[in-house]
């Protein structure tokens, strides 16, 4: 039996409303975003960030381990090998989220082997904003939120390491395009007799439906949300 990490049971219909709602106060919140800017401090929808305006502002002696820069060896082709600073590294990730969540976010459905692989990117961004000193602390709040909601998905603990985190969604995206390479090539044949990796690999695709259905809606709203303002500052 072929096991695939970050492979996790369909939460409950519950779970799920809980996550939307959750989801819905984030949008409701992120319309008025401009709005936000313009009122005093106490107002901010953020906890630090009333007190810490910039990364550099906060002594990491002060801050929660989710706001702390971790050193990662990022799975292999994840970066090109000429993205070798945090800051090189902080762009092709935003351009990723970019391209894939916000301009990209109306092929989701049809390509979730992308979706899922590149919620690691999301994470990655993240992760290397943490290394930059000049970051908005309000801009890291919200996007921890992001992707806090993105993990939910997948059944990701909101508390582990943004490698962790990174490695699951990555080997569950390149299962999933191995079972969409596989499924692609079997419709083209008329007769075609499965073999037992393929029948496995779509059982686990079926499987993975119903919970990619709630990692789409979590992935296009969080990241648009939160990460489409950011995006145009790393560009």
């Amino acid at each position: 039996m072929v096991t695939y990490p970050g492979l996790v049971k369909f939460k409950t219909a519950s779970l799920v409303i809980k996550i939307l709602i959750f989801l819905t106060f984030i949008i409701f919140s992120s319309s008025n975003l401009e709005a936000a800017k313009k009122k005093d401090k106490e107002e901010k929808d953020c906890t630090y960030c009333i007190k810490y305006e910039n990364l550099s502002d906060w002594p990491e002696s002060e801050r929660p381990e989710a706001f702390i820069y971790e050193k990662i060896d990022y799975p292999e082709k994840m970066f090109h090998k000429n993205h070798k600073t945090s800051k090189q590294k902080q762009g092709a990730a935003g351009k990723k989220v970019y391209a894939r969540f916000v301009k990209g976010k109306g092929e989701l459905n049809k390509y979730q082997h992308h979706m899922i692989r590149d919620m690691a990117y999301f994470e990655a961004l993240f992760n290397e904003m943490l290394n930059d000193k000049n970051a908005k602390v309000e801009t890291l709040e919200g996007l921890k939120k992001g992707r806090e909601a993105m993990r939910m998905s997948l059944n990701i603990s909101p508390k582990a390491k943004s490698s962790e985190a990174i490695l699951k969604f990555w080997a569950t995206g390149k299962m999933l395009f191995v079972a969409y390479k596989k499924n692609k090539k079997k419709k083209k044949k008329k007769a075609k007799e499965l073999t037992p990796e393929i029948a496995e690999r779509a059982a686990v695709l079926a499987s993975l439906k119903k919970q990619i259905a709630t990692a789409k809606v979590n992935a296009q709203r969080a990241a648009t949300i939160k990460a489409q303002e950011k995006i145009e500052e790393v560009k």
